[in-house]
This record gives structure tokens, C-alpha cells and sequence, in this order.
């Protein structure tokens, strides 16, 4: 999977794949400080290239490209983004090792350096400083073997400082910025060193650290009491804040202190000669990460520690260490690889190296604060030897080289059972039943119980290093490779039922078909065999010397083999001979025909999977190719119902295709298949939780008992309520008929009143009705006669300005007729003179030209005048014809005006119609109103049988209570007479309980003594170890001033002959 990302999303356990890489492979992601962008190298001969990545909206964005000098390709060792997202660090790898400062923005190096000081040294960790409270702090420390060097970055790389050395046997692992001028560092001897500039200001020893967390009152009164009194009012104050803190390390002065670990003389020892990594020491830190407050610490035992980191500048400096929380991982010997940060800090993430993320609520005082939650289950860690699917449950079992068994679900995604062994692990079969596993070590194979939190061993069978192993489809046996031999076992007799020999070398594959009455095999010798296991016999072999076979299958009835090899072709064997070649240009490493035998898939070297359709194509360029693994496929399985493939590869991942058959017309598999739910289970467990239910009925019992009596209490109680209750409605019920006989006499006085009310109201809107009447009909009449002598105006004015118009209209056609007839005529007597003129032209050309010439312009002259007179004519009388359409606009505008005065009239009279509208309308709402107030006597009334009834009901329920009251005061008398002997029966187990407990205390106390006595004896060790190392720093200074006497000696000597000499050299 190096040329792909994966985005899991953790509530609803999704993964997203993200093609990134297409020349290369990923070598390095690196995230922004907002965690909104994500960096992603890939170094390719002659450049590096950034992809970069949206986090937030989970695209690819940008690419940009680094051209190096080098044609071979170069190692990406670390990247990291500045506090600016748009500057990044990328530290490539040796013989160079060469830091890169590159731009985003500008699309170009800024500045580089070689960061390695040291000879066969090593680059870990480019951290820039982000900023804390300088916001022009601008620098960039680099992680050594030995050595934090410190650059300030802008438009270059200038080297500010190294902090102070370790000695040459301890080596740096982690390290990270706590302050804009401390660095915190990790070692892999177990110290956490603090750094003030180039000075070392902390030493903590993580080991002392996690035993002394909970530290006693008199501790801390013996550290408070190296501090003044003003700071003892300061760690005062930090204890009031939080109880739970240890005050772990104070530190006074600071300034560079003595390291005690440091020895000069082993400078001299080279880097080849030791572990730079730091990897081989258990005592490591793995990891630091900084925070607001300090910084997190993860190391040995699954403890990861959060620090706070206390600084004072002011007066006297002060620096203070002191733990806040711990969490424990799952496992002492889980260690973390890396960790990230929400976007907001509130959760953590942490990559284990057993290839587990885990989640961490990071806040104080939260709920789930302590705890690491798993994200995800348990992965290999490394290659995936081997496979296989079950067919009566949706697991799957798989093996690889960290010697771990994992039992996955295929349909959740699930890790339902994980097992390590000691011994290597070479196969691995599963029982169609998913009750029995074949597990292939290196002394042993096998047949191992599945139950339902562990692997346990059913029977041994002696066959070292099992290659492979496969249960038949009816899993009544099982067939394993011993050598070159393949030895077939009954699964329930455990008896060998045959040897099948005839390979010389190492067996790649097993294939069982259907009807488990053909087993077809293939090995590395080039030989493919097909066994009829009824008869132990042969029945078909093909044997190519020059070739290794790595997988071999069948159909149905083994009469065709499909075989892959090291030389790219695929082989199609029918009885012993080869009747087809098929050369894919791909290796296959494992190949798979489905259960309706029309698809072929294949896995390759190179991680692709390949399915190819039965019959297979003589044209082989022409398939797809689907890459998932990035490294070579180990493994394949196809489930019963052939809709999901499995796939398993040396990169440590299993990934799960579905297959969809878009031929309809070929044989149908039943699509949903019932899973079987059985499980297996050890009598000793059946046992423990038989007795586990009988103490919860028991307890079940014990509670009936306490809730049988807790019942008549709430019963006596209920009934005293009761009483109450029903006096308190007697009285409120009285009440009630009091206030409805009042409200009866307030209704009939209100509707007396009401009734009057409405009477007057009626005949004022009667009169004033009447009078608004006749008003406004006398107002219409006069507005009607208005409108009709308006009228016959505007029709006698409409008729006279038609008739103008009619007959100025009438003028202008006589006089076009005249001008058209006097032109008429001019033009036929122009035309006569041309004819004569054309006749007197035709006897002399000359004379013809001038003639036509001159009357040519004569004739245009005259048709412009005429145009021109007639235009004229023409414009005076559509003058006429405007002006009396004007005059006609003028009596249409008086005409509208006296229109709107007509519609002005009829709005008034419409409002008016409105206005009794609205007082019919109020007289709607009176009406309404009152009822209402009908309404609500009815539902008083109502309320009032409603309560007389619950009363009748109540009386009656506390008759059936004292009934009930009786039959179980007979009951109670019942059980006593049950419960007494069982209450002798548990006094008598209690005495032997408190028996049994008594010699749980004395073997308690005796435990006690024992660990005093270790104790006793830890501390006279540490006693020696202390004399020890004072007497070892004696034996150091002795021989040092041995050393200084011997070269006096030797000076004195040369000087013994020469007296005076000798003398000065004595004074």
C-alpha cells in the first residue's frame, strides 16, 4: 500500500483509499500545524516530488517537484512543516544526508545544508520550534545519534548552537521543543534530558519516575525544604491545585549541570560498533511528544506519562517537573511508534508496533481519561504467510512471521481471536466448521480447538516444518506436507490414512476438489500431480524440470489443471499434457477457480490480482488489473457463495474484494448463505459459569426478596397516601359544587345582561344601517346622472374629430391623384423628344453622345426638383394629419379623467360595503363568545361527574389492596417456614468462609514478610552498588595521580646525573 492513503474514519469504522503515487512509492507524510494539509514524498531517480493533500475536504491539491543532481533515487528520512504551512523540511538520507528547505508558496529551494556531523552517524528527527510565546522564533533542530543541532531558517540555514554530548554508549531516540529556548530528549538508556539553549538544565531517569509517582507528604516536604521560602510558597500552591501531582525534579539553578552518565574514555569508540537506533535497549524512550503544558513521555512497562514543565524567569530562576496523568497501554510490552493530535487536542492518536492505533482522551478530568481505546484491532506485524476461509462461518484465519494466530470476521472487519506462539509458524488450515484450525510449526503440526476466547491443542502430529496443510471440503480429513511427502489424517480417528510420494522437492500447493476424491499438488521440483485419494493412487502427472511451480487447481472432476510458475506462463494440463500456454507477463504466486468454475483469479508478485473468465482468451493483453498489495500476494480465498475474495500478501495487509458476476446465464450460487453460531466451549468453563448463574439466581432471589418487602412497605405507605388523597378530594370536590352552583347564578345574571345588550346593539345598527342607505342612494342617483351627460359628451366630441379626420384624409388622396397625373404627363412627353433624339443620334455617333449627354443632366435635374416639391407637399399634410391627432389626444386624456372620477366614486362605495362587513362580523364574534361560554359550563359539569367517578374507583381498588394484603401476609408466613433451615445451611457456609479467610490473611502476612525481606535486600544492593561506584571513582583518581607520579618519576630520573637540573625540577 505504498501508493495509496488511507482515510479511516473512526465513528463509523469506514476506509477511503486515495491513489497518490503513480511513478514511485510513498516515503514520507508529514501533517501541517492546523492539521488541514498533509504532505506526501515520493523520491524518484533525478527528483522528489509533493503531493499535496486536503485533510478537510480529503482531495489531492497540488503537486510540486525537486530536481536533484543525483540520477539514483534518494531516501526520505523526515519531513516536517514550519508554523507557516506553505514552508517544509525534507531531510533525505546517506551518503549525504542533505536537509532541504523548501517554499510551497514560491515553488522553490530556499536554502540546504549536510546535517551530519558525525562519521557513520544518522539523522532521526527534523523538529521545527512552533511558535510559543516569541512569534519571531524561527528555528529548526535536527536529531542525531549523539548531537541536537539547532539552525535558525529564513531566506538560509544558519547554525545557532549543539546542545552538550552524550557519552558514545548512550544514543539520542526522540526529541521535541517545550519552550522557544528548551528542548526536551529522550535516550535509550531510560533519561529524559532537558535543554536550555546548548545547556543541560534536567536529568530524569523515566525507571525512578514510574515508581515514585505516588509520592508521600514527607517526600515532599524533604524536596519543598531545598527551596527558599518564597518558593516554598510557590510548590505550596501547586500542591493545593492538584492533589494528585508529585513534585518529580527541581531544579534551583539554571544552568548547565554535571552529567554523571558521561565518560570521556568512551569517545573512542566508533559509531559501527554501536546501535544508533537505540533499538535493541528495553529501557527506551519511544517517543515525546510536547503539549501546552509540558510534554507526553511513552517508554517501557505500557506507561505513557503526561509531564508538566514549570519555568520562572522572574527573581530567582526556578524550573519544576511534576507528573499530571498516567495511562497504561494494553500490554507492558506494547510500545508506541507515533503519535498525532486532533485538530482541536482534545483526542490522541497513537500507532503501536504491533500495527494497532489506539485513541486517548487527552482532557482532564474526563471520563474516558486513562484508558486507551483500541481504533483498531491487532494487525500482523510483517509478512502474511498464509490464509484460509471457512465455510460454515464468515471468519477467516491467517498466520505470519511475528508467529501470531488472528481470527478475523470478513463481514465486520473484526479481530474475534489473537494468539502468539513461541514457535515459528509455517501453515495454516480452517475446519469448514470453524471449530478446528491446522497450525504448521516448526517442531509440530497442530489440530488445535477454536473456542471462544482461546487456542487450545487437541493432538500433536509429528511432521516438522509443514508447508502446507488443507482440510477436504466435508472435513472429515486433512492433507499435510512432510518434505517431499504428502501424509493424508483423519480428523476424527487422528490416524493416518496414507502417504502420497513422487515429489523431490519443496510442495507450493494443495488444492481439494468438491467431491474430496481428487487432490492435485505442485512443487518447486516442476512436477504437478493429480492423486485419486479413494485408491492412494496417481492418476495424472506433469513434470517441467526447468520450472518451479508456486500454485496448481483443478475443476471439478480434476481432468483439467491450471498451473503458475517462476517463468510468467500460465499452463492449462489436460491428463499429462500441456494443451495451452498463456504468457501474462506476471508471476502468478497463487491462483483460485470459483465454485461455478467459470472465473480464475490469480495474485502476483508484484500485490496485483488478476480474474480472468473460463474459457480462458488466447489473447492475453486484454485483462484487468487490480492493485491493493505492495509487495508480493501470499495468499487467496473465494467464500462458498463466491461473492467475496480474500487476499493476504507480504505487506502485512488483507483486504477483501466483492465479486460480481454479470453473467446471468451461468449456474447460480444461493446468495445468502446461514452462517452457523456454534461454539465450542471447555467443560471447566461450562462449570465456572454454571456456578456463575447459580450465584446470580441466588441474588436474583435475594433481590425478589428485598422487593417482595420493599413492596408492602410502599403498599402501607400507598394506603395511608390513599386516605389522604380521598379526603383531600372530598373536600375539594364540596368546593367544586359550591363554586359551579355561584358560576350557574354569574351565568344566568350574564346572560340576562348579554341578552339586553344584544337587543340595543341590534336596533343602534338597524337605524344607523337604514340612514347609511338612503345616503348613499341618493349620492349614486346624482354621481349616475353626472355620468350619463359626461357620456354623451364624449360621443358627440368622438363623432365631430372622426369626421375631421375622415376628411383631411380624403384631401390627401385627390391631391396625391392630381401630382401623380400632371407627372405622368411630363414624363410621356420626355419620353417622345428621346425617341426623336435617338433617331437624329443614330446617323452621327458624335453627335448622338453630346446630345445624350446634355439630356441626361437636364432630365436628373428636373426629377431631383420634382422629388423635392412633392416632399414638401408631402410633409405639409402629415403636419396637418399630427395636429389633428393632437387635438384628438386632448379630448381622449378629458375623456379618462372623467372615468377616474366614476371608478373614484365606486371605491367609496365599496369601502362603505366593507364597513358593514366588518360590523356583521363583530357580530359574528358576540355570538361566538357566548358559546363558548356555553361550552365551558357544559365541560365544568363534566369534570365534575369525571371526578365522582375516580373517586367510585379508588374506594373500589383500596378493597382489592386489603384482599391482596391478606394473601400475601399468608405467603409471608410460608417462605419463613422455607427460608429458616436454608438460613441455617448459610451459617454454616459463612464459618467456613471466614475459615478459609483467616488463612487467606495468614498467607497474606507471610507474603508481607516476604516482600519486606526483598526489599530489605534491594536496599543493601543498591548500599554495594554505591560503594562500588565510590570506590571505582577512588580507583579512577588513584590511577590518574598514579599516572601524573610515573611521568614525574620518569622527568626526576633524566635528571639524577645533572644535580642542578635536578634541584630546579624538585623546587
Amino acid at each position: 500500500m505504498l501508493k495509496y492513503i488511507i482515510a479511516y474514519n473512526v465513528d463509523h469504522k469506514v476506509q477511503r483509499f486515495f491513489p497518490i503515487c503513480d511513478e514511485g512509492q510513498i516515503d514520507f507524510i508529514t501533517q501541517s500545524c492546523d492539521r488541514s494539509l498533509m504532505a506526501i514524498i515520493e523520491s524518484v531517480p533525478g527528483k522528489i516530488m509533493i503531493h499535496l493533500f486536503d485533510i478537510l475536504n480529503l482531495r489531492k491539491t497540488k503537486l510540486y517537484e525537486i530536481i536533484t543532481d543525483k540520477e539514483e533515487k534518494l531516501d526520505i528520512i523526515y519531513a516536517s512543516f514550519t508554523s507557516e504551512n506553505h514552508l517544509l523540511f525534507i531531510q533525505t538520507g546517506k551518503p549525504d544526508w542533505t536537509l532541504f528547505f523548501y517554499s510551497l508558496k514560491f515553488s522553490k529551494i530556499l536554502a540546504t545544508t549536510d546535517t551530519c556531523p558525525e562519521e557513520n552517524g544518522i539523522v532521526k528527527e527534523i523538529l521545527p520550534c512552533y511558535n510559543f510565546e516569541n512569534s519571531n522564533n524561527k528555528k529548526v533542530s535536527i536529531l542525531g545519534g549523539h548531537y541536537i543541532n539547532v539552525y535558525e531558517f529564513g531566506s538560509t540555514l544558519n547554525k545557532l548552537y549543539t546542545c552538550k554530548k552524550l557519552s558514545q554508549r548512550e544514543v539520542y531516540c526522540c526529541h521535541d521543543w517545550i519552550r522557544s529556548d528548551k528542548i526536551v530528549a529522550g535516550t535509550n538508556n531510560g533519561r529524559i534530558l532537558i535543554y536550555c539553549n546548548e545547556s543541560l538544565i534536567h536529568i530524569i531517569h523515566y525507571d525512578e519516575f514510574i515508581k515514585d509517582v505516588a509520592l508521600s507528604s514527607n517526600d515532599l516536604e524533604s524536596n519543598s525544604k531545598l527551596l527558599n521560602n518564597k518558593e516554598n510558597d510557590n510548590i505550596e500552591t501547586l500542591k493545593k491545585e492538584k492533589s494528585n501531582v508529585g513534585i518529580l525534579n527541581i531544579n534551583k539553578n539554571v544552568k548547565d549541570i554535571f552529567d554523571p552518565d558521561y565518560y570521556p574514555e568512551d569517545d573512542s569508540i566508533p559509531n559501527s560498533e554501536i546501535n544508533l537506533m537505540g533499538s535493541d535497549s528495553k529501557d527506551r524512550i519511544d517517543i515525546i511528544v510536547s503539549n501546552t503544558t509540558g510534554f507526553y513521555v511513552s517508554g517501557k512497562d505500557g506507561i505513557f506519562s503526561n509531564i508538566q514543565y514549570i519555568s520562572r524567569k522572574k527573581k530567582e530562576p526556578l524550573s519544576i517537573c511534576q507528573l499530571i496523568q498516567s495511562f497504561s497501554l494494553p500490554t507492558k510490552t506494547t510500545r508506541i511508534k507515533s503519535i498525532s493530535l486532533s485538530r482541536h487536542k482534545e483526542f490522541m492518536f497513537a500507532l503501536t508496533n504491533k500495527n494497532q492505533i489506539l485513541k486517548l482522551n487527552v482532557e482532564l478530568g474526563s471520563s474516558e481519561s486513562n484508558t486507551f481505546i483500541p481504533v483498531t484491532p491487532v494487525y500482523h506485524v510483517g509478512p502474511i504467510i498464509c490464509i484460509d476461509i471457512c465455510a460454515r462461518k464468515p471468519i477467516i484465519a491467517s498466520c505470519g512471521v511475528d508467529r501470531c494466530v488472528k481470527i478475523w470476521n470478513y463481514y465486520t472487519g473484526d479481530c474475534e481471536l489473537d494468539k502468539s506462539f513461541q514457535e515459528k509458524i509455517f501453515s495454516i488450515a480452517l475446519h469448514p466448521s470453524g471449530l478446528f484450525m491446522l497450525i504448521g510449526f516448526s517442531d509440530k503440526l497442530r489440530l488445535m480447538n477454536i473456542l471462544i476466547n482461546d487456542i487450545r491443542e487437541v493432538k500433536e502430529f509429528y511432521i516438522k516444518n509443514c508447508n502446507e496443510c488443507k482440510f477436504c471440503f466435508g472435513g472429515h480429513m486433512f492433507a499435510a506436507t512432510n518434505g517431499t511427502t504428502i501424509q493424508l489424517f483423519s480428523t476424527w480417528t487422528y490416524k493416518c490414512l496414507g502417504n502420497l510420494k513422487g515429489h523431490n522437492g519443496k510442495i507450493n500447493s494443495l488444492y481439494w476438489t468438491e467431491n474430496d476424491s481428487i487432490l492435485v499438488s505442485a512443487g518447486s521440483d516442476g512436477a504437478v500431480y493429480v492423486w485419486d485419494i479413494h485408491q492412494m493412487k496417481r492418476v495424472s502427472e506433469y513434470i517441467c524440470k526447468d520450472n518451479s511451480y508456486n500454485s496448481a487447481i483443478c475443476n471439478y472432476d480434476g481432468s483439467v489443471v491450471w498451473v503458475s510458475g517462476n517463468d510468467h506462463v500460465f499452463q492449462e494440463i489436460v491428463g499429462s499434457q500441456v494443451t495451452r500456454e498463456l504468457d501474462y507477463k506476471v508471476t502468478f504466486q497463487k491462483i483460485l477457480i470459483s465454485y461455478t468454475g467459470r472465473m480464475l483469479f490469480g495474485g502476483t508478485d508484484k500485490g496485483d490480482v488478476i480474474p480472468l473468465r473460463y474459457p480462458l482468451i488466447s489473447d492475453t493483453s486484454e485483462f484487468y488489473r487490480y492493485t491493493a498489495h505492495s509487495d508480493s500476494v501470499t495468499s487467496i480465498g473465494l467464500s462458498f457463495d463466491t461473492q467475496i475474495l480474500i487476499t493476504a500478501g507480504k505487506d502485512g495487509c488483507i483486504f477483501i474484494y466483492n465479486v460480481i458476476d454479470k453473467d446471468e446465464n451461468g449456474p447460480k450460487i444461493q446468495s445468502k448463505i446461514k452462517f452457523s453460531n456454534e461454539v465450542l466451549i471447555t467443560r471447566s468453563e461450562l462449570e465456572e459459569q454454571n456456578i456463575n448463574i447459580a450465584e446470580l439466581t441466588r441474588n436474583i432471589e435475594e433481590l425478589k426478596m428485598e422487593y417482595e418487602y420493599q413492596m408492602r412497605l410502599k403498599d402501607m405507605n400507598f394506603n395511608d397516601n390513599l386516605k389522604e388523597i380521598v379526603e383531600k378530594y372530598n373536600i375539594e370536590i364540596e368546593e367544586l359544587k359550591i363554586s359551579t352552583i355561584r358560576t350557574k347564578e354569574e351565568k344566568e345574571k350574564a346572560l340576562i345582561i348579554q341578552e339586553d345588550q344584544w337587543n340595543n346593539t341590534k336596533e343602534k345598527y338597524h337605524t344607523e344601517l337604514q340612514e347609511l342607505d338612503s345616503k348613499y342612494t341618493k349620492k349614486l342617483i346624482k354621481q349616475y346622472e353626472k355620468f350619463n351627460k359626461l357620456k354623451k359628451k364624449s360621443t358627440e366630441i368622438h363623432e365631430y374629430w372622426e369626421n375631421k379626420v375622415i376628411s383631411a384624409k380624403n384631401k390627401e388622396q385627390d391631391e396625391l391623384l392630381k401630382f401623380t397625373q400632371s407627372l405622368e404627363k411630363k414624363i410621356s412627353k420626355k419620353s417622345e423628344e428621346i425617341s426623336k433624339l435617338k433617331d437624329k443620334l443614330r446617323n452621327n455617333e458624335i453627335e448622338y453622345k453630346e446630345i445624350r449627354k446634355i439630356t441626361e443632366e437636364s432630365i436628373d435635374t428636373e426629377i431631383i426638383e420634382l422629388n423635392k416639391r412633392y416632399q414638401m407637399e408631402l410633409k405639409n399634410a402629415i403636419d396637418k394629419g399630427f395636429k389633428i391627432k393632437g387635438e384628438n389626444g386632448v379630448i381622449k386624456k378629458k375623456f379618462l379623467s372623467l372615468n377616474k372620477d366614476i371608478e373614484d366614486s365606486k371605491k367609496v362605495i365599496v369601502k362603505l360595503n366593507k364597513s358593514i362587513k366588518n360590523l356583521k362580523t363583530e357580530i359574528e364574534s358576540l355570538e361566538n363568545e357566548l358559546l363558548i361560554l356555553k361550552k365551558d359550563i357544559l365541560y365544568k359539569n363534566y369534570l365534575i361527574n369525571d371526578v365522582e367517578k375516580k373517586v367510585f374507583v379508588i374506594k373500589r381498588k383500596n378493597q382489592e389492596l386489603e384482599k391482596a394484603k391478606f394473601v400475601l401476609k399468608y405467603n409471608i408466613n410460608k417462605l419463613r417456614k422455607e427460608v429458616e433451615p436454608r438460613e441455617e445451611k448459610m451459617e454454616q457456609m459463612k464459618n467456613s468462609i471466614n475459615e478459609k479467610n483467616n488463612l487467606l490473611i495468614t498467607i497474606s502476612e507471610n507474603r508481607k514478610k516476604l516482600e519486606d525481606t526483598i526489599e530489605k535486600m534491594k536496599k543493601e544492593l543498591n548500599d554495594q552498588k554505591e560503594i562500588y561506584n565510590k570506590n571505582h571513582r577512588k580507583n579512577h583518581d588513584l590511577h590518574i595521580y598514579l599516572e601524573r607520579m610515573m611521568s614525574d618519576l620518569s622527568k626526576a630520573i633524566s635528571y639524577i646525573q645533572e644535580p642542578i637540573l635536578f634541584k630546579r625540577f624538585n623546587n
